[in-house]
């Protein structure tokens, strides 16, 4: 009896130590299998993330190239539009200035109206003097002034000197003589005043002094 006993104890234990066997092995296989699909979504990761960010930084240039086309068409509007504007204020700047002008015309056809008619040259001077400082007002009106010459101890940013010449009546350096007479527009030189400076009085004279 205790013969068979233990021979069914050792069944058992053989029975039990198989099914351990085959428990573990499936347990290692399970525990491959999941290491396995861990390690194929690691290798997935590593394949598609370099592609991912070549992905991103395709979008992100398509996006700057997007604004930058934008922004270029909008400068390129900004620049044709202040330009049409640029335009109309000169337009309307010269158109100003014609209309004025047609006034100093009227007065020329009137001045050579009135030469035909008679040979008063009194009357004539008068005319064009009337017309001269019309036109000048206008001019004036505009930021025209002349520059100051004779007189004046000369100055190479407003005189532009044709000769020299001794003089007893004006020092040395001093615009004796106006040849053209120059214009400042707006405070801006637009014609330097041809002038003569004075080289002073001539040796003799001061000599004699």
């Amino acid at each position: 009896m205790s013969k068979k006993t233990d021979n069914d104890n050792d069944i058992v234990s053989e029975n039990e130590e198989e099914m351990t066997e085959e428990l573990n092995g499936q347990g290692e296989a399970e525990s491959d299998t999941v290491k396995d699909a861990e390690d194929e979504k690691e290798s997935e990761e590593e394949v598609r993330s370099p592609k991912q960010v070549i992905d991103d930084y395709k979008k992100k240039i398509e996006e700057l190239d997007d604004r930058y086309l934008r922004l270029a068409a909008e400068f390129d509007n900004y620049k044709k539009r202040t330009s049409r504007q640029f335009e109309e204020i000169l337009k309307n700047s010269n158109e100003n200035i014609i209309i004025d002008l047609l006034e100093v015309i009227d007065n020329f056809e009137r001045a050579l109206a009135a030469a035909s008619e008679s040979a008063d040259y009194k009357s004539l001077h008068s005319g064009t003097e009337l017309i001269y400082q019309s036109l000048f007002d206008l001019l004036k009106k505009q930021g025209l002034k002349p520059i100051g010459a004779v007189g004046e101890k000369f100055n190479p940013s407003l005189h532009e000197a044709m000769m020299q010449m001794e003089s007893d009546e004006y020092p040395e350096g001093m615009v004796m003589q106006e040849m053209v007479k120059g214009y400042t527009l707006n405070g801006k030189v637009i014609r330097y005043a041809k002038v003569i400076v004075s080289k002073g009085p001539a040796d003799g004279d001061q000599e004699s002094d």
